[in-house]
């Protein structure tokens, strides 16, 4: 095989990689995005009380739970938190839910939800350009294979 051949067998199977990964992120991102959109159209900032800190592992990292009320009663929720002077128990915290499922939650403000919407569509943006570039790279080293001399 010589180095041509070789160098384009690669630069068909990397971008094949990347295509994977690229439709992977794709799928995921677009369900958050679609996720914290709902949010941003329907949702209800309330302020949320931190009611327990629970460390878990040795690196700093811990369990928060946080309740608020809504219409239909007292929800929980549990979220993974650093542990540090940012989390304190009893303090209460802006919290974005949606009404129809208050299991989706949002921590921060609306103007937080909003920055985080807009972060999500550059995510799906950026999977879908990588997606169309790995397949165009994939696409011309096949074509390069095929013409090549063998």
């Amino acid at each position: 095989m010589t180095l041509v051949m070789a160098v384009l067998v690669g630069f068909v199977l990397v971008p094949g990689a990347f295509l994977v990964f690229g439709l992977m992120q794709t799928s995921g991102e677009s369900r958050e995005r679609k996720r914290i959109t709902r949010l941003c159209e329907y949702g209800v900032e309330v302020q949320a009380r931190l009611i327990s800190l629970v460390p878990f592992g040795t690196r700093g990292y811990a369990s928060a739970t946080y309740e608020f009320d809504t219409p239909h009663g007292t929800v929980r929720h549990n979220k993974g938190a650093s542990r540090g002077p940012a989390h304190v128990v009893g303090h209460t915290y802006p919290m974005v839910y949606d009404p129809d499922n208050p299991k989706s939650v949002h921590l921060g403000d609306m103007t937080a939800a909003h920055k985080e919407r807009r972060r999500r569509e550059g995510y799906v943006r950026d999977a879908r350009r990588m997606v169309l570039l790995s397949l165009a790279a994939a696409t011309l080293a096949t074509v390069g294979l095929i013409v090549s001399p063998s």
